[in-house]
């Protein structure tokens, strides 16, 4: 506490000469008494009650005394103080990424948590300005410079999960657009960030994390994928345990009609169970559930639409057999062809082939083991592949290649060879492996049938398919004649409409949608991204700049605005005692 006006102090000897006239001023009052016959009972009341009656007697004195003493307490400008932050600025970076909704101690979900931070910081701006960002594929800014209070908490409040990846580092950048050599406090509100993430270069800014504390318990659906073989549907599925405990949990896989697969799944901790089911039937989608209560129920369910897909496989005579082996090993239908007779395929199919060229590139679906019109050349380094679905069941960080062909301008790298590119794509979808089979020793490991099989599945998509998305994902899409598509669920759910013809927008939350315009329908699936499906125990701290001051800040709230109330009140007992007691002239 403290006060504002202590040079007020002086008007104190106005409540003090009152009480001076009050100890000198007559202390009674002639009165005519008609008859002494209840003298003796009327004295028996008074010292019976001695205080009582003098406070009756002298009530209006003591409220004008109070109300003096609270007027010069009011000019006094008395006040108390608060914790506030730091700096000349405040800025709230907000993650809302799909591993916000992780259930802290089975309670609430650690996005709620951070926002009763967020709302209790609104309480200790003292009036300082404030910006809101949140995280996720394009950086958004809510608040810029904000001071109005009602207006912080109305767009905290309206604060809602996105589901995209947290994209951390995009949002530190964008957000250091903002300090402008300005004394600034930051507040992340995350699951986990590494503190060699935070740019520490700025000697006027304060970095505060506020992470996931506490332990949890994830089992997840890592990856979850389906292709059709000659003999019904091929599913390949990775659970993943992220406890430091064994789990047990019962997976099922659904159709839309009923349960395909019921079984009884143990998860060493720390470890990636990887389970394939064959010869499923038929069905326009699948779904797999883990049935187990943890933390983070989002990554327990997935989802995979099954398109129209090209069911054979047409090898180039001159590929090595163990190319043939890999995909009969899936149970996909494989034919050999020469040659010279690829370009006479009347069939469809995917095409495997090192036959290239540029400008004669077949128009069916294919995948190019090598090329025959260039010479390749010695390479040495480790194999990097990027974050692409070829690779959700694939690693390649342990195979060895010795040489390379030439990249090809145009398509873009998926993998590579120390800085040389090792896998491509082309702008059309085909794939193309700059690497003959003799110079590798990837077809004996077990992950190149696993690398056919997404090569397969990526190379079948139909028509009515429009492919897999992340959340909110942008993408332009050529989507036919129709000038506009509304997005269904598939429990026909109305989400939103569409123009042909703009970058196309992906749903929010993940599962299967489906794009209707007249009677025509093409559907397509939103998918977590991978990294929303680990969740990490994280650390709250805060790193504190070189040129900020390390005490906290305060701020006054004055004591007036309640003394005043106070004194009103005071002011309309005064007038209620006097009015019983009379007008006096």
């Amino acid at each position: 506490m403290g006060i504002n006006q202590l040079i007020y102090a002086w008007t104190a000897i106005f409540p003090i000469a009152v009480l001076m006239y009050y100890f000198f001023r007559k202390k009674y009052v002639k009165q005519s008494v008609s008859s002494t016959l209840f003298w003796q009972e009327a004295m028996k009341e008074t010292k019976a009650s001695p205080y009582l009656q003098h406070l009756q007697r002298n009530a209006l004195f003591y409220l004008q005394m109070l109300a003096m003493l609270l007027l010069v307490l009011a000019l006094l400008q008395p006040y108390w103080k608060t914790k506030a932050i730091a700096g000349e600025q405040i800025v709230l970076i907000v993650d809302t990424s799909a591993t916000m909704k992780v259930n802290k101690n089975n309670t609430t979900t650690l996005f709620e948590q951070h926002r009763a931070k967020m709302l209790e910081l609104v309480g200790q701006l003292a009036g300082k300005p404030l910006t809101l960002i949140t995280t996720g594929n394009e950086p958004a800014v809510l608040l810029r410079q904000e001071t109005n209070t009602e207006q912080m908490i109305k767009e905290i409040k309206k604060l809602e999960i996105s589901y995209e990846a947290e994209n951390m580092s995009k949002s530190l950048d964008f957000a250091q657009s903002f300090f402008q050599n300005k004394a600034t406090t930051v507040y992340i509100f995350t699951d986990e960030l590494d503190r060699k993430s935070l740019p520490l270069q700025h000697e006027n800014v304060s970095w505060n994390v506020e992470a996931l504390t506490s332990d949890i318990t994830n089992a997840s659906i890592k990856r979850f994928g389906a292709t059709e073989t000659a003999n019904g549907i091929s599913t390949l599925i990775q659970l993943e345990n992220q406890s430091d405990k064994e789990l047990v949990t019962e997976l099922t896989i659904f159709n839309e009609e009923k349960r395909l697969v019921n079984e009884v799944v143990q998860l060493p901790p720390k470890e990636t169970v990887t389970l394939s089911f064959d010869e499923l039937v038929k069905s326009s989608y699948l779904k797999a559930n883990i049935d187990i209560q943890d933390s983070y129920l989002l990554d327990n369910e997935n989802i995979v639409f099954m398109q129209d897909q090209l069911s054979n496989v047409f090898i180039d005579s001159s590929i090595h057999s163990l190319v043939r082996t890999a995909f009969q090993s899936l149970d996909i239908n494989v034919s050999s062809v020469p040659s010279e007779q690829l370009g006479l395929l009347k069939e469809e199919g995917i095409i495997v082939t090192n036959q290239f060229g540029i400008e004669t590139e077949n128009d069916k679906p294919t995948l190019y083991i090598g090329r025959n019109d260039t010479s390749p050349k010695e390479v040495n380094g480790v194999v990097q592949a990027t974050d692409s679905p070829l690779f959700a069941f694939a690693d390649l960080s342990d195979i060895y290649v010795s040489s390379l062909y030439p990249p090809i301008d145009g398509y873009s790298t998926i993998a590579r060879v120390g800085d040389d590119p090792f896998i491509q794509t082309s702008p059309s979808g085909n794939i193309i492996i700059l690497a003959d089979i003799q110079m590798t020793d990837w077809p004996l490991s077990p992950t190149f049938p696993l690398f056919m099989w997404s090569v397969k599945e990526h190379l079948s998509v139909g028509s009515d398919y429009i492919g897999t998305f992340t959340p909110n994902e942008r993408k332009p899409l050529s989507l036919g004649a129709a000038e506009e598509w509304e997005i269904y669920t598939m429990d026909d759910e109305y989400e939103y409409a569409i123009e042909n013809g703009g970058k196309f927008l992906a749903p929010r939350e993940p599962g299967l949608y489906v794009l209707r315009s007249n009677s025509v329908e093409k559907n397509l699936s939103v998918i977590l991204p991978q990294e929303e499906k680990v969740i990490n125990k994280g650390t709250s701290y805060k790193v504190t700049g070189q040129q900020i001051n390390a005490v906290d800040d305060h701020q006054a709230h004055s004591f007036v605005p309640y003394i005043l109330i106070f004194l009103i009140l005071l002011f309309v007992i005064e007038w209620e005692v006097q009015r019983r007691r009379g007008f006096t002239s």
